[in-house]
């Protein structure tokens, strides 16, 4: 009697046990096998004391054989590349971590399109960003690798991993965090169905890039030049076809031209001193910006042709005229630019063309009463159907309106305190104006700031929209999707990261989430970005 296997048999079992790393498994199961193969019946009375011993050695192998098996399927599985994966897997992806529907903070780390989903937080793995992805933050202990989040994981001291594989993970997120085929997650999310919110971060030198759909982070855009200097973006516009997006740099001195599909920067062009605020043409050719500053005989507009991103002109000016130029609007023939003065509480009305300003047509103070430096304008909006030009003033915490062309001042509206930047909605005819200061323990506790709301069909304050962030700074409407998005700068303290954080400069700024139909906060979407988010921006294309 013979133990039988045929040659094909065979070959089976040496490709069930093909693997990399275990190679001599091979032979520790395969040549027990064959040997038996080999046993004439002559040796059946010798076969009874050394079968069982064999068959259980053998058994032992085949079982080692399949155990490594089983592991290298999970890990393909997985689909993180190899040396990630036997990190990830092996020591954040275990039983009672991150592995499953009820993982802690909804995060499944089990696969590599699992983690891209996220936890309650939002994206942990933001590709080409380790600095601000949750998943390295959490397992860095290193402070000379960056920003170290708490808990620090995996939890207990002997589990957490140590420089070489922390660095693994951080390089491969630095690297695009593709998978095992090299394929990059949002490749194919670059026009999104749902449309994409870029969300302008002023002390990271960054643009966050996220999802309307699935409301998380894909990338962050790294704007300037120099990443070892500050450049400060300050406020980002969108070109009349969202296919451009324009970014202010009012320390870099610069404005940039980035494309809304692919991030790629097409377009940079040098400023004079604190370019601020930037609006585009209505037919996409030109851009004019303001810079925010007071010396004398320094340019406070700039005329940009934005089709080769040069400069065509500049208009001087000083304290006394253009003094702290933030807020513009341009009408829509392109033959009136609007310009509000902080320095000397006053907007400017300049005759212009494509070949530059023409001439200055008038200015007119935001509160004839008072003297300059009283209301500080900060934004300006203009209606042009409707012949109203909408003013946040900082001090007076006031939206003020006037007749664009005349100065003539048509209602003053009082909102909550430090009124910024704001934003209309077509729809249901209200201005949301970001308040940064406004304090009401009752309805949000130690937090600052709210969204005013202005009935535009009567010019009256309709109410404030409380626990939007730390100090709101943007607002951008989306009308399609129905969404109110506010950015809040998160200074002064009061909002801290949902954990704790080491490492950074500043703590990271959030953006939130107002339904447009309800005007209630949407508490689920709240989502942390970078440091200091000023200014963002919704497409739908």
């Amino acid at each position: 009697m013979s133990f039988l296997v045929r040659a094909d048999d065979r070959d089976q079992v040496k490709e069930c046990c093909k693997f990399r790393k275990k190679p001599k498994l091979i032979l520790y199961f395969c040549l027990p096998v064959l040997f038996f193969t080999q046993i004439e019946s002559s040796f059946m009375p010798y076969s009874r004391i050394f079968l069982p011993v064999l068959l259980i050695f053998s058994l032992v192998q085949f079982s080692s054989c399949m155990w490594y098996n089983l592991e290298e399927q999970r890990l393909e599985e997985a689909d993180y590349p190899d040396e990630v994966g036997e990190i990830v897997v092996n020591s954040c992806a275990i039983t009672a971590c991150h592995i499953g529907e009820d993982s802690p903070e909804s995060l499944d780390l089990s696969s590599w399109s699992l983690a891209f989903e996220g936890s309650e937080f939002g994206s942990v793995i933001i590709p080409g960003t380790p600095q601000w992805s949750h998943l390295f933050q959490h397992i860095n202990t290193f402070e000379e690798l960056g920003i170290r989040a708490l808990p620090t994981m995996p939890i207990q001291e002997e589990d957490r991993l140590d420089r070489t594989q922390v660095t693994i993970i951080k390089d491969w997120i630095e690297n695009g965090a593709l998978n095992r085929e090299g394929k990059a997650y949002w490749e194919t999310q670059t026009s999104t169905s749902g449309g994409k919110l870029f969300t302008l971060c002023a002390n990271s030198d960054l643009i966050a890039v996220s999802d309307i759909a699935s409301n998380l982070i894909m990338r962050f855009i790294p704007v300037g030049q120099n990443p070892a200097v500050l450049e400060a973006p300050h406020f980002l516009t969108l070109s009349p076809d969202e296919q451009y997006m324009y970014v202010t740099l009012i320390s870099g001195n610069a404005l940039e031209k980035y494309r809304t599909d692919t991030y790629e920067l097409v377009g940079r062009v040098a400023l004079s001193a604190s370019p601020a605020l930037v609006q585009i043409g209505a037919n996409g050719t030109r851009a004019i910006v303001t810079h925010y500053n007071t010396s004398h005989d320094t340019p406070k507009l700039s005329m940009i042709n934005t089709t080769d991103m040069s400069l065509i002109q500049e208009v001087n000016g000083g304290t006394d005229f253009l003094g702290l130029a933030h807020g513009v609007r341009i009408n829509e023939a392109f033959t009136r630019v609007f310009v509000g003065a902080g320095a000397s509480d006053e907007y400017a009305v300049l005759e212009i063309d494509e070949t530059g300003f023409k001439s200055v047509i008038d200015t007119y103070p935001v509160d004839p009463s008072s003297i300059a430096d009283t209301l500080k304008p900060y934004q300006l909006y203009l209606l042009e159907q409707e012949d109203l030009l909408f003013i946040t003033c900082n001090k007076g915490n006031q939206v003020r309106v006037f007749r664009p062309e005349t100065g003539e001042l048509v209602k003053v509206i009082d909102v909550a305190r430090f009124p910024r930047l704001m934003e209309y909605d077509p729809e249901s005819k209200r201005m949301f104006v970001a308040c940064a200061k406004e304090e009401n323990f009752s309805e949000q506790g130690a937090l600052e700031g709210c969204i005013s709301v202005i009935d535009v069909a009567n010019l009256v304050w309709e109410r404030n929209i409380y626990r939007v962030g730390q100090r709101p700074h943007g607002v951008s409407v989306d009308v399609v999707g129905r969404r109110l998005y506010v950015s809040s700068e998160n200074t002064g303290g009061q909002d801290p990261p949902h954990h704790p954080l080491e490492g950074n400069t500043f703590p990271p700024g959030k953006y939130n989430v107002i339904d447009l139909n309800t005007l209630e906060v949407l508490r689920d979407e709240e989502t942390e970005v970078a440091e200091f988010p000023n200014a963002l921006v919704v497409t739908r294309k």
